[in-house]
């Protein structure tokens, strides 16, 4: 701590990449939106988005802000193989940041084997590989970073793409009005002071994040970034389900140890908003703290967004209180290692 401000030991630049969000969502735009994609909504009547962690929350975050509205079915699959639905009628699109990802490449393959139309979204590895091979979309995510830091390519580029297959009522205009909301917090300076302050909050605690949709895979994009910038234990609880079980598990739990982000959409359903003050008092008998989160926006694109800006400063501010580079994550290396050996 230093004059009121965490000091976060950050040799790679993590900060950097996380306030270059806007930049990267741009970017991804503009660099997708003026090519041609060789299918039309006519050449598929289903899709799959395929995808995990860093990259395949991309997915989520797609279908969460749109599922309701979506007139073809969409699904979001982070697993080996494919569903046994998946034929040639499925629009497969992989997201993969590395492009080496083992179940999304065994997902692709699958695909390939189906004659299934293939969109991929990637820096290059593997991936490219089989693209070049097997003649489907490439589309290059040029950056450098982790691939959670590099969200902006990943999920622009994949928003881009439903919308120009006419799978979303998404417009040029708002995704650019959603993307300077972002931008104007960002130079206005926000929410790192607000953040900081939650980070003190969370030390030595496990962070539960409960959300509904619209934000539901925005607390998945929460725990993610605890775990893997703040190296701590957190746990994503979307609502209604949480309703029927999490709060259960809090009967014998230490309560001095668990603190509930309850992230607050003015997009969700009205029962499920409705839900908070129930919960807290729930919560609240079991002397289990919560800490209501919500965001001004012009659109839930924009909630969206700042949301997912908020928990990424919130995760790297609490790597600094714990004294952690929040680069690096070795455990997902060793654990790659010694899959490769299998």
């Amino acid at each position: 701590m230093s004059e009121g401000q965490i000091v976060v030991e950050d040799p790679q630049n993590m900060l950097d990449k996380i306030l270059d969000l806007p930049d990267q969502l741009e970017k991804a735009w503009t660099s997708i939106w003026t090519k041609s994609l060789p299918m039309t909504g006519d050449s598929f009547d289903k899709v799959v988005i395929v995808g995990l962690g860093g990259s395949g929350i991309s997915g989520s975050l797609f279908l969460d802000l749109y599922g309701r509205k979506l007139a073809k079915p969409v699904t979001v699959w982070a697993d080996y193989g494919l569903p046994g639905w998946a034929d040639s009628r499925t629009l497969l699109v992989a997201v993969s940041y590395s492009g080496d990802t083992e179940e999304t490449l065994d997902s692709v393959k699958n695909a390939i084997e189906r004659k299934s139309p293939i969109i991929a979204i990637s820096s290059g590895g593997k991936l490219e590989d089989l693209a070049g091979i097997n003649g489907f979309t490439f589309l290059k995510v040029d950056y450098k970073s982790p691939p959670r830091a590099a969200l902006g390519y990943l999920y622009g580029s994949l928003l881009t793409v439903m919308t120009k297959l006419q799978l979303t009522d998404l417009t040029e205009k708002s995704y650019f009005q959603a993307v300077d909301e972002l931008k104007k917090s960002i130079s206005q300076k926000t929410f790192p002071s607000k953040a900081e302050e939650l980070a003190v909050t969370i030390n030595n605690k496990v962070p539960i994040i409960m959300a509904y949709p619209p934000l539901a895979a925005v607390a998945k994009r929460y725990q993610n970034q605890l775990n893997e910038n703040s190296k701590t234990f957190a746990l994503a609880a979307t609502l209604p389900e949480a309703c029927h079980n999490v709060i259960v598990g809090t009967e014998y739990a230490v309560p001095e140890k668990l603190l509930v982000l309850f992230l607050e959409s003015q997009y969700g359903f009205s029962r499920n908003i409705a839900r908070k003050k129930a919960i807290e008092k729930v919560l609240g008998q079991k002397d289990v703290p919560m800490v209501p989160l919500s965001v001004k926006s012009g659109s839930p694109l924009a909630e969206q967004l700042l949301f997912l800006h908020f928990g990424d400063l919130l995760s790297f501010f609490l790597a600094g209180v714990y004294g952690v580079d929040p680069t690096p994550v070795e455990v997902i290396t060793l654990l790659k290692s010694e899959l490769a050996k299998l």
